[in-house]
């Protein structure tokens, strides 16, 4: 019998499986292994982009081209585009449903970027830990980063209950609206500054343009016209945000009438927003409201708006019906909370400080009217309403229906909730000061991890090296497990080809010497060697100790390595 046997494809098999390396660095020894940490920030200055360094193109003193890599690869569009992808992330992350990641980039991220050599196929879902002197972090599993304790369950997190979200998370884009940031209306740029190049006539505030579609932030990117604001950085509970400034003329910020904005009694509802308000003693400004005017089509008006002047049946606005599900608004240092079903009124309100960054929530549960002012009760009453307060007016934001009592002030993180949110949540949604646990990012199959909460930015910092105590994860490492099944039937390989068993000791004679032609021989298997159709040797398997061949019985011997 020859020394070489044929395998079928039913004698072996490749089975993949992960295994995971954990991995313990401190500051010093993650450089080493060449794990880096960098400071990013969002410019649309182009002239203070780059320095006059060493490099070529100079150098990036803000590493803003690391900046937009992240926010191109991970974070741009990604409400809109993730939900256009079933569920999915559009990017990496295969695994993890666009529902439970939560992306918000401001205008700083600190990154720390692993090398694949180092995670594999993958960083391991829940293995990362980070502390520094400050913090404690790890991963959800879901590609959030959170604080270390932190617990979910304490704020909302279920995005499809949050039906209104104005950060503004990209209000920083328009801090200066004299610079150029590629906007344009009818091919005509809309800022005044190009490459460094000084324009005349000067922005003072900005407006949606008539052809422009913006968007809240909220899961069901709702359509939004802004008029007349700034936009301006301001200190909230935790960091520094994105605000909304209103001027106390004309600005406002305005959506059209959306159904799952009217709230019937019956229904519980959470809004709530930070406020910083300048007024006199005598002003009265509204914050946000659905009430006063709505938009109609000229069709139901034919005589007063449907002539050769509007030709193409151009909605305009007119008066809403008489009942509304919320009013919110301040008079003096009072904020209001009111609700009207065209019978009967119901008004709750409570005092506060002028000229201060303060977290507002106006809640409706179980029939309680409520107010709180950084968490804390303020005012409470029952709901007297029995009819309903719905109607079809749009939203208005720092106006009563887009004509008066305008606000002098600004507005940040804007929020409507289709439920009643609890009183732990209530507060760490003001204590976290955006309403979400989560600080960052873990992107698990590209090795990045980022933070972009502005007050645990330094969680992640290159400026020194005693941020990072800890960095902890598990590398996947995704190996195959090659498994060959060699078959040794019972007539087969019986004859030994050991030199020392011939007459001559050579491997070029074949005749068995006569010690070894009795019936009481039998061959012994010490060595498997797989090869290829040229008998080139690709595998050698060494027993642990010889196995006799019998002629009465099959015999098969199992080869398994890892590749």
């Amino acid at each position: 019998m020859s020394t070489f046997k044929k395998f079928t494809p039913q004698d072996y098999s490749i089975i993949p499986f992960n295994a995971h390396k954990q991995y313990n660095f401190t500051s010093a020894s993650s450089a080493t292994n060449s794990i880096r940490l960098f400071n990013s920030n969002f410019t649309s200055e182009s002239i203070s982009l780059y320095s006059s360094a060493s490099s070529v193109y100079g150098g990036d003193t803000i590493n803003n081209t690391k900046y937009n890599q992240i926010d191109n690869l991970f974070y741009r569009n990604f409400n809109k585009l993730g939900r256009i992808s079933t569920g999915k992330q559009y990017i990496g992350q295969d695994n993890i449903s666009f529902l439970n990641n939560k992306r918000v980039l401001y205008n700083k991220v600190n990154i720390a970027s692993i090398p694949a050599g180092l995670y594999g196929h993958e960083i391991k879902p829940n293995s990362i830990f980070i502390s520094s002197s400050v913090y404690e972090i790890k991963d959800d599993g879901l590609g959030n980063l959170m604080l270390d304790g932190d617990n979910t369950n304490d704020y909302e997190t279920d995005i499809r209950t949050n039906i209104l979200n104005i950060g503004p998370v990209k209000g920083f884009k328009r801090y200066d609206l004299n610079v150029f940031d590629g906007y344009t209306v009818n091919g005509i740029d809309q800022y005044f500054y190009l490459d460094g190049i000084k324009k005349i006539n000067r922005i003072n505030s900005y407006s949606t343009p008539e052809e422009g579609n913006e968007y809240d932030d909220s899961y069901f990117y709702n359509r939004l016209f802004y008029k007349n604001v700034t936009f301006k950085e301001e200190t909230l509970f935790r960091g520094n945000f994105p605000t909304v400034r209103f001027n106390k003329s004309n600005s406002e910020i305005k959506l059209g009438h959306k159904g799952d904005f009217n709230f019937n009694p019956g229904d519980d509802f959470t809004i709530m927003f930070w406020a910083n308000i300048s007024q006199s003693a005598t002003e009265t400004s509204y914050l946000i409201s659905k009430s006063t005017i709505k938009e109609a089509l000229p069709t139901n008006f034919p005589k007063l708006h449907n002539s050769a002047s509007n030709p193409y049946q151009i909605p305009f606005e007119t008066s809403s019906e008489p009942q509304f599900p919320f009013e919110i608004f301040a008079t003096s240092n009072k904020i209001f909370f009111k609700r009207f079903d065209g019978n009967i009124t119901t008004t709750i309100d409570g005092s506060f400080s002028l000229g201060t960054m303060t977290h507002f929530t106006c809640r409706v549960k179980d029939g309680t009217m409520a107010i709180y002012k950084n968490a804390i009760s303020l005012a409470t009453g029952t709901d007297k309403t029995t009819n309903q307060t719905q109607n079809t007016a749009n939203i208005y934001i720092g106006n009563k229906g887009g004509s008066s009592n305008f606000l002098s002030g600004s507005l940040s993180q804007i929020n409507i909730f289709n439920k009643a949110l609890s009183n732990t949540q209530i507060l760490k949604h003001y204590s976290s000061s955006n309403g979400s646990p989560y600080i960052g990012n873990v992107f698990y199959q590209n090795g990045f991890i980022t933070v972009t909460h502005p007050s645990y930015i330094t969680a992640l910092d290159n400026s020194t090296d005693g941020f990072i105590n800890t960095l902890q994860f598990q590398g996947s490492h995704q190996i195959y497990e090659h498994e060959y099944q060699c078959t040794i039937e019972e007539h087969e390989f019986n004859n030994t080809s050991n030199i020392s068993a011939r007459k001559i000791k050579s491997i070029k004679e074949a005749e068995i010497a006569n010690f070894a032609t009795g019936s009481n021989f039998k061959p012994y298997v010490t060595t498997v060697g797989l090869y290829n159709d040229n008998n080139e040797l690709l595998v050698v398997g060494k027993l642990a100790s010889p196995i006799k061949m019998s002629n009465e019985t099959d015999t098969t011997l199992v080869l398994r390595w890892d590749t």
